[in-house]
């Protein structure tokens, strides 16, 4: 006896004109073991190589395992119907054929020939041996359209639709439609967004609604996955094609992910995929800057510091200034908080990590990391250059070993002060006390220095701000905005920029200033934007503020 199994699709591994075995599940589909398909099993079976089709009756064989298949086609589409010669791509699915299914009355045999009345459907009489019209119910129900199909059905009862020719089986829990032919792929009538989608900090919801629908008026089923598969930054409800994004208020899940959005109407699927980020980040706003009330002193170690920094997590803060020519590395018990900042300690155990670079520049004045900690770049005015150090560890600068690589800046100006690289480490920017502007240097290779190139691009503060020694750099999260100390009018201005990272497109909108004589000399912010940095030339320390 032939067995029928429900929603049995696999690829096939074998090529050619004999026994078949099969491969992987088609996606959405079960496998011959999940519908109970044993050794010696008689099915109905369709097979698609490319445009060539095959369909007949199959004996199945297991070992070890293995599924395979005997072919006993009855139509193909070699003129003589017989089996196609399969190439790689080939997929086979388990179904009914036409001849399974009576479609028709005058298909049936001893039928009589007695029309049926309205309800009644054909029953066998085994008195007169045929198939005469009866109540109550059994057989074959015809309907207009999909939507007329029995509402209260009983399992296995059938059905034939007239508009779309087509015979349907209740399973007991939907009507499933007999499948001998290419169906059409459902199609979307409200798709998912195509563009990036940015998801609340403060954990609000984010709803997303789609539908589609199937051309035969196959049910369609909703369902998703993500990219990474254990991404943190959201849960993911779905209801009906109602789709719940409630994304997380953890600031260590910030990140992005990709959501697809599938549709299938039990055959064949449709999927359309969306973006979603989730950033705790926000642009720091200067104007409106107030201090927290908290301070470190620098000195000692360092009678002239002249940078401060943080690595990407706040646990560590980085001071270098000319006095010593040394990386100082100090903890933080809270991270980007100043006040948990554990004492410098001179020698001996527990000492404060460190790194001397005066071996490259007597007079340290610059200092930044790459995003990753693992390149540390110091400047100064002895030489005029940059330097680049490799961390086996990042942010670690005890792990520093100079690798020779460095760009001369002596070019643009003297006096040099200050260092910063783009997130990404495609472009540097210096600036000095010797002119009033700052420089934008072009990097071929990422974090590179020596494949820095000037190439015409600065900004002049003196001429735009009447700002006359800008000091330290710092940048937003994007590039859309620049912060630089003024030395000379002791501020600390604002540049919105209309292309990221071009300093030739900045326009200045704010400025920031707690006294008349702070003389700000750097500047730095905490990773979501939140607080601000900076050190006062006038007492060594490092400031901290809320913006």
């Amino acid at each position: 006896m032939v067995k029928f199994v429900n929603r049995v699709k696999l690829n096939l591994t074998t090529t050619g004109t004999g026994t078949v075995t099969f491969g992987s599940v088609v996606d959405g589909f079960q496998s011959l073991a999940d519908a109970s398909v044993v050794d010696s099993d008689v099915v109905r079976y369709t097979i698609e190589s490319g445009t060539n089709y095959e369909v007949g009756t199959g004996t199945i064989g297991l070992s070890g395992g293995t599924y395979t298949m005997a072919r006993s086609p009855s139509s193909s589409s070699e003129s003589d119907n017989s089996a196609i010669n399969l190439g790689s791509g080939a997929v086979c699915f388990l179904t009914m054929l036409a001849e399974d299914v009576v479609q028709v009355l005058a298909d049936l045999d001893n039928v009589s020939s007695a029309a049926p009345a309205g309800g009644q459907n054909l029953a066998w009489d085994s008195g007169t041996s045929s198939w005469v019209p009866a109540s109550p119910s059994g057989g074959i129900t015809s309907v207009g359209n999909f939507a007329g199909l029995p509402s209260s059905p009983n399992e296995t009862d059938l059905a034939w639709v007239q508009d779309t020719k087509s015979l349907y089986v209740y399973d007991g829990a939907e009507w499933d439609r007999f499948y001998t032919d290419t169906n059409a792929t459902p199609d979307w009538d409200t798709p998912p967004p195509t563009e990036p989608q940015s998801l609340s900090s403060s954990g609000t919801a984010t709803v997303q609604t789609v539908a589609a629908s199937d051309p035969e008026g196959f049910p369609i089923e909703y369902t998703f996955d993500t990219s990474p598969t254990s991404q943190a930054q959201a849960t993911i409800s779905n209801t009906a094609g109602v789709f719940t994004i409630t994304p997380s208020q953890d600031v260590a899940d910030e990140g992005q992910f990709t959501l697809r959005y599938r549709v299938s109407d039990g055959i064949h699927s449709n999927a359309r995929s969306t973006i979603y980020s989730l950033s705790f980040y926000s642009d720091p706003d200067i104007a409106n800057a107030v201090s927290d009330s908290k301070s470190f002193s620098f000195n000692p170690p360092e009678a002239t510091a002249f940078t401060v920094r943080f690595n990407t997590s706040g646990s560590k803060m980085y001071c270098f200034g000319y006095t010593t020519d040394t990386v100082y590395e100090y903890s933080l018990s809270s991270p980007f908080d100043v006040s948990t900042t554990a004492p410098y300690v001179a020698s001996g155990s527990g000492a404060t990590p460190r790194f001397y670079v005066g071996s490259q520049e007597g007079t340290g004045r610059g200092l930044d990391f790459s995003a990753d900690g693992t390149k540390m770049y110091i400047l100064g005015s002895t030489n005029d250059k940059v330097f680049e150090y490799d961390l086996s560890t990042g942010f670690d600068v005890t792990t520093a070993v100079y690798n020779n690589n460095f760009a001369s800046i002596g070019g643009l100006l003297s006096n040099p002060n200050e260092v910063r690289f783009s997130t990404t480490g495609h472009r540097m920017y210096v600036t000095g006390t010797s002119v009033d502007k700052i420089f934008q240097l072009d990097l071929s290779t990422n974090f590179d220095i020596t494949t820095a190139q000037y190439n015409s691009v600065n900004l002049n503060v003196g001429s735009l701000v009447s700002s006359a020694y800008p000091y330290g750099i710092a940048w937003n999260k994007t590039g859309s905005k620049m912060y630089h100390c003024d030395n000379y009018r002791n501020k600390v201005w604002e540049w919105d920029l209309t292309t990221n990272w071009d300093i030739s497109t900045a326009s200045n909108v704010a400025e920031f200033s707690p006294n008349s004589s702070f003389d700000p000399v750097s500047i730095t912010f905490s990773t979501d934007g939140s607080k601000m940095f900076i050190i006062f030339g006038t007492d060594d320390k490092v400031h901290q503020y809320s913006v």
